[in-house]
């Protein structure tokens, strides 16, 4: 089949076909007597492929590697929730691109004409938000501690912290409060290997579990192939607005910085239905270890230096700000709960 007969049943043009051959995506054959592209079976298939995916929002490059898995299923798909988890973060940029515009043209409007100033602080925001998004790493290596510990790999992170039963009775602390209700739906964030999803699929809830690590979320989607897991992270959540009716976060506000966890607290904020519940437990900067306990001084160690305490106070005020109903329980150890409900009017 030539170029132009392809590009007719593919209905797209013989100019999008050569681009993709110019990118490396597709390699059809030319016939020697007069060199014109021939597309056979599999280049059509494959050129299905490119068109739809490119219509999904992915990328080329990330095309190209999908493609390059399509007889490995486990890879195809951890590289299309890559590709996924890149373009909801682009998504929610957008997002705050406009919120941004809207709020400088707002004011441009009240002043009664543009000044450079209102635009120079909403893009500084915007540089700050970008900068802190993009800074977040993975100083765990996560995926490692899950090939090597198995379920138990949020524990080894946790182990200088808590013991296995403090962490087992917070999560139980965490469902107690949620209080799910079957057939609702909601998010779990940093969900890890799975420890707190098993406790909430089995309250018959509609649940979406984040988790950032490849080699996690994997272990999660064995233990639960019925719940719906995402790759992404609490900085740029892969879930439309205002679709949760309750979010659980457990132990993994300490993987971000001060100006990260806000910006964390903002996105579940974006995902809650008005009325929506969280619940957050984690370590605490705040709880009674700030006082001297040995086991919050531990982490302060080399071989746990990169636990952050959240900072309860300053979450607090974020919530209280939007109107969100708030109550703080704390819990062993160096573990505090932090329990808001979101206002109906919100």
């Amino acid at each position: 089949m030539k170029v132009f007969e392809a590009a007719r049943l593919l209905d797209t043009t013989p100019r999008t076909l050569r681009f993709y051959e110019e990118k490396g995506l597709v390699t059809p054959t030319k016939a020697r007597e007069n060199g014109y592209r021939l597309y056979g079976e599999e280049d059509i298939e494959r050129l299905r492929w490119i068109i739809a995916l490119r219509e999904l929002g992915m990328p080329l490059a990330a095309i190209g590697e999908v493609l390059q898995t399509a007889r490995q299923p486990d890879d195809f798909l951890r590289l299309a929730d890559r590709a996924r988890a890149l373009l909801y973060e682009e998504w929610v940029a957008a997002g705050q691109k406009l919120q941004a515009l809207d709020g400088t043209i707002a004011k441009w409007r009240d002043q009664a004409r543009p000044e450079l100033g209102a635009a120079e602080d909403a893009a500084e925001k915007m540089k700050h938000s970008r900068s802190q998004r993009s800074s977040w790493n993975d100083r765990w290596d996560y995926d490692r501690l899950a090939l090597e510990h198995g379920e138990a790999a949020p524990m080894a992170v946790l182990a200088k912290v808590l013991t296995p039963s403090s962490y087992e009775q917070a999560l139980m602390k965490m469902l107690e409060w949620i209080d799910p209700v079957a057939g609702e739906y909601g998010a779990e964030l940093g969900a890890g290997t799975g420890n707190l999803s098993v406790k909430l699929a089995e309250a018959g809830v509609r649940l979406t579990a984040i988790e950032q690590s490849a080699q996690m979320l994997s272990i999660l989607r064995r233990r639960l192939p019925h719940v719906d897991a995402k790759l992404g992270n609490l900085l740029t959540l892969p879930l439309p607005d205002r679709v949760c009716a309750f979010i659980a976060c457990s132990f993994a506000m300490h993987h971000l910085n001060d100006s990260q966890q806000l910006l964390a607290l903002a996105e579940m904020d974006r995902i809650l239905l008005p009325g929506g519940r969280m619940a957050i437990i984690d370590i605490s900067k705040d709880s009674e270890a700030e006082a001297g306990s040995t086991k919050f001084a531990a982490a302060k160690q080399p071989t746990a230096a990169a636990i952050e305490p959240f900072r309860l106070h300053e979450l607090q005020s974020w919530l209280q700000s939007r109107r969100y109903s708030i109550f703080v329980e704390r819990l062993e150890s160096a573990a505090v709960m932090l329990f808001a409900v979101k206002s109906e009017q919100s």
